[in-house]
């Protein structure tokens, strides 16, 4: 959210967002305003004596049970919903389009069901960041935008994996390890260490900043094996020259560009994979270039930003 909201600001827009789901992974950000849903509320009166356009995040938006959207609707305002995963991803139509089981999200498929259904009567347009997000709310709204996520790769520097590397460095940073299929990955990689000189670190239970020092110390990146996509983790690894490992399912796969460089990986294939790279560490480098020069085509702010101008356009 803030990364979009600088974003929009360098195009002269008066962007302003407004965060009150706190956790201990402490985002930096200029242009986010930590509150709490008590004060979104009283923000209410303020917003509609302006001329608003509200990009809503995660479901929620001003007041508890989105009372706050058939006022908004009402007085005309343009709204957007941006859904970003596990406020929509029902387990029902995950076990039909994914051959990987996915652990229980917080909301049951009733609740999102009926969450779906209360945003959409009052909001047209929903943002995903990609098709395996999208099957999941395409029936409730009457449009539904695929926007990439998005990074300021200036903030990245660049440091690809060492071309005379001795022991192959492994970072997998989950937050839910259940969801990231943390178990696979640590059985491959201890089956790996029996053969090969590997170093592995779990990042879990530290701030941003924390996490981006440690990733940027490592050769490869493990980001999800079992959802079908990738995350911001990837983004943020691809954006400092670093080769991400994730399972992308094939009609995802088929929605990105071809010059996606994610080696792909699932949990039947993940030893095999990780075995092949720490044979051929040398390719690692090449990879880590290519997976830079993706994200700055693809998620860069300044690549994204105009596509969600565009998006704001046709509301």
């Amino acid at each position: 959210m803030n990364t979009l909201c600088e974003g929009l600001r360098r195009t002269g827009a008066d962007a302003v967002g407004f965060n009150w789901f706190q956790s201990y992974l402490d985002y930096p950000g200029s242009a986010v305003f930590q509150t709490d849903a008590y004060e979104m509320m009283g923000l209410l009166d303020y917003v509609r004596r302006k001329e608003c356009l509200f990009h809503f995040h995660n479901g929620n938006s001003l007041m508890v049970n989105n009372e706050d959207l058939p006022l908004l609707d009402a007085a005309g305002y343009p709204m957007v919903m941006h859904h970003w995963g596990s406020d929509v991803r029902s387990a029902s139509l995950s076990r039909k389009l994914n051959p990987y089981p996915l652990p229980a999200g917080y909301l049951t498929d009733q609740e999102i069901h009926e969450r779906l259904k209360r945003l959409s009567a009052s909001i047209s347009h929903a943002i995903v960041q990609d098709a395996e997000l999208y099957p999941h709310v395409k029936d409730y709204y009457r449009h539904v935008h695929i926007l990439p996520l998005a990074v300021d790769v200036r903030r990245y520097r660049p440091n690809y994996p060492r071309a005379d590397m001795q022991r192959l460095r492994i970072v997998h940073a989950p937050t839910r390890p259940a969801f990231k299929g943390t178990s696979y990955v640590e059985a491959a990689i201890a089956d790996l260490k029996r053969k090969h000189p590997v170093e592995y670190v779990r990042i879990q239970n530290m701030s941003h900043q924390e996490a981006i020092r440690l990733y940027a110390e490592a050769d490869l990146i493990i980001d999800q094996l079992l959802c079908g996509t990738y995350g911001m983790l990837a983004v943020e690894a691809m954006a400092m020259g670093k080769p991400v490992v994730a399972y992308i399912r094939e009609d995802v796969r088929r929605s990105l560009p071809p010059s996606l460089p994610i080696i792909q990986a699932a949990p039947e294939t993940i030893l095999a994979v990780l075995k092949q790279i720490a044979s051929q560490p040398e390719q690692l480098r090449h990879i880590g270039k290519a997976s830079r020069d993706y994200v700055r085509q693809r998620h860069d702010v300044s690549a994204v930003i105009p596509q969600l101008l565009a998006i704001y356009k046709q509301l």
